[in-house]
């Protein structure tokens, strides 16, 4: 994704090239938001299925001290609970999307996702490195790719602190304008 400032200064843009309506601009983005969250989530549910499905083939290949590291106790629970973890994203996934199909509101289910999607990704993509050891920082390893491009998905279409506000607010958890001094 390419992202650069643009200006317009003395631009006249003719009623039959606009899209949408005028001055909607805003509301149509915020509206999009919704459906780039869920793909944020949607998207991202391969992208760590595959690599906890690399991690558990690595780590059984991979010896140490006359065993593999797939033989360790704790490397098989902590894939488990990874992989249990992006089930969980996908029933959140999954019921936004119908929901949206539906024609309902899903901003709330949509902002759990994208924040969930953005904290598990980085939770999969660290742990599943450790267990590759050094060689899960050389670039040709896609686990080392998955660690450095995954942070974006806490970024873009909304930052974590973002979809913790909107959470915030649509839970009720936000402070009436009395409380507030």
């Amino acid at each position: 994704m390419d992202t650069a400032p643009l200006f317009f200064e003395d631009v006249r843009v003719p009623k039959s090239n606009r899209i949408g309506d005028e001055n909607q601009g805003f509301i149509y983005q915020m509206q999009q938001f919704q459906e780039e969250r869920m793909w944020a989530g949607a998207a991202s549910l391969k992208l760590m299925e595959r690599s906890i499905s690399d991690a558990v083939e690595y780590t059984g290949q991979r010896q140490v001290f006359g065993a593999s590291i797939l033989d360790n106790q704790y490397v098989q629970f902590r894939l488990a609970e990874l992989q249990t973890e992006v089930e969980l994203l996908r029933s959140i996934v999954y019921r936004a999307c119908d929901l949206y199909i539906a024609g309902e509101e899903v901003t709330t289910l949509a902002s759990m996702a994208k924040l969930k999607v953005g904290r598990l990704q980085r939770e999969v993509a660290d742990a599943c490195l450790q267990f590759y050891g050094g060689m899960g920082f050389m670039n040709e390893t896609p686990i080392s790719r998955f660690y450095r491009d995954g942070r974006l998905c806490s970024i873009g279409g909304g930052a974590d602190e973002i979809m913790l506000k909107i959470l915030a607010k649509n839970l009720g958890m936000t402070p009436s304008p009395k409380g507030r001094g």
